[in-house]
C-alpha cells in the first residue's frame, strides 16, 4: 500500500500472500490507529479501497538505481508494537 496506492482487500491479499483473515485484522488495526484511509470503490460497491493516510511533514523518498529500480528510504517511523503490521 505504501507504494501501490489504493488497493482492495483482495489485491492486498494477492500481493502480500497473506490470508484474507489476516488482511482484515491488519486493516482494522491500522484503521483504529488512524494510519489508514478507506474509500468507496465505484467498480464494486461491495468493496472498499484502502491506502495509507498522508501524514503532513512526512514522506517516502526514493532514488533510481542504475538498473532503473527504485530504492526507497522510509522517513516516517512506526511504533515498535506495529512493526509486524508494517512489513
Amino acid at each position: 500500500m505504501e507504494y501501490g496506492g489504493l488497493l482492495t482487500q483482495k489485491e492486498i491479499a494477492e500481493q502480500s500472500y497473506l490470508p484474507p483473515r489476516t488482511i482484515r485484522y491488519a486493516l482494522g488495526r491500522l484503521k483504529d490507529e488512524d494510519f489508514l484511509q478507506e474509500r468507496f470503490y465505484f467498480k464494486d460497491a461491495r468493496q472498499s479501497l484502502y491506502g495509507l493516510k498522508e501524514i503532513p511533514g512526512q514522506q517516502v523518498t526514493g532514488e533510481a538505481s542504475p538498473q532503473g529500480e527504485f530504492e526507497f528510504a522510509n522517513v516516517y517511523t512506526v511504533p515498535k508494537e506495529y512493526e509486524v503490521l508494517a512489513t
